[in-house]
């Protein structure tokens, strides 16, 4: 996976908007789950939280249990967004660039990591149950 000052593809299929390349400026992996802050050539910067190998159907259950946990909202909008070819949906949440918000987005990150292994725990459990 990415390091900071690599450069990735970022693009909005849903909106026609093709890849185009991005900075990475800092990176948080927690398994499957990352999270990474980008910017692009004109120094401008967003980021994305996703999860590899989850389906989409159970992102809102995932986005949920963290709304739990962490006492404030994270949704997953339907905007698809394509990362270096694989197609995503990415998880929102309120951040700004103030210290009270600091460590949010690395939270969220091991906050969605830790309900995802849950879950697939809890799912080989009941397919070891089933056979």
């Amino acid at each position: 996976m990415w390091e900071v000052g690599e450069l990735i593809h970022i693009g909005w299929p849903d909106f026609s908007r093709p890849p185009m390349p991005y900075e990475v400026v800092g990176i948080d992996r927690f398994g499957p789950v990352v999270r990474a802050r980008v910017k692009d050539s004109l120094g401008r910067e967003g980021g994305f939280l996703v999860v590899y190998g989850c389906p989409d159907s159970a992102l809102n259950s995932i986005a949920k249990e963290a709304t739990n946990t962490l006492g404030f909202p994270v949704t997953v909008p339907e905007l698809r967004c394509s990362i270096n070819g694989a197609i995503l949906r990415s998880f929102d949440y309120e951040w700004w660039p103030t210290p009270e918000f600091a460590k949010r987005p690395r939270l969220i990150a091991k906050t969605i990591a830790n309900v995802f292994a849950a879950m697939k725990a809890k799912k080989q459990e009941r397919d070891g149950n089933n056979r």
